[in-house]
C-alpha cells in the first residue's frame, strides 16, 4: 500500500465492516499509514488496482510459533469491491499473498471466513483451501482484556 492508497483502503474497510454487520471502524487514512509502515508496523497491506484505481486490499499479519518453529501469515482482511469481483482481482491478490508468505519463509497462510460468506467460501474451495478443523478461533474482547489485565497473578 502506498500512502496515497490509504483513503481508498479505509473506504473499502468500511464497506467490509458493513458487509459483515460490524460497526464502522474508527480508522483514518493517517492511522492506516502509521500502523502499516516503519519499524513498529503492525501489518502489511497489499492493494490491487484496476485501471489505476484501488479496488481490493488485504491486511497481513505475521505470526510465529516457537513450539513448531514455523512462521505463518494471517490475513486479517481481504476485500474486493463489488464491481471488481469476478475479474481475477482476488486471485491476483492471493497470488501476491502467497509470494509474500513464501518470501517471509512461512509454512502456511491462515484467515477467518465469516460463516455467512458463501461466495467467499466457494471461491476459496475452488482454490483448494481447506478448513483447519484442528483449530478453533478464540478471543478475549477488550472488556475481558481489561479484566484479565487487572487480575493479580
Amino acid at each position: 500500500m502506498r500512502p496515497e492508497d490509504a483513503p481508498a483502503v479505509v473506504a473499502m474497510a468500511r464497506a467490509l465492516a458493513a458487509a459483515v454487520d460490524d460497526p464502522q471502524p474508527p480508522l483514518a487514512p493517517a492511522d492506516l499509514v502509521r500502523d502499516c509502515s516503519g519499524p513498529q508496523a503492525w501489518f502489511d497491506c497489499l492493494v490491487a488496482e484496476l485501471a489505476g484505481h484501488p479496488v481490493a486490499y488485504a491486511v497481513l499479519c505475521r505470526g510465529f510459533e516457537a513450539h513448531t518453529a514455523k512462521r505463518r501469515l494471517w490475513i486479517g482482511d481481504l476485500y474486493v469491491e463489488p464491481q471488481a469481483r469476478r475479474a481475477g482481482v482476488a486471485r491476483a491478490l492471493l497470488s501476491a499473498i502467497a509470494r509474500h508468505a513464501l518470501a517471509l519463509g512461512c509454512d502456511a497462510v491462515y484467515w477467518e471466513l465469516w460463516r455467512m460468506n458463501h461466495a467467499g467460501e466457494a471461491f476459496y474451495r475452488k482454490l483448494r483451501a481447506d478448513t483447519a478443523d484442528d483449530l478453533a478461533v478464540m478471543r478475549f474482547g477488550k472488556d475481558r482484556l481489561a479484566e484479565i489485565a487487572a487480575e493479580s497473578p
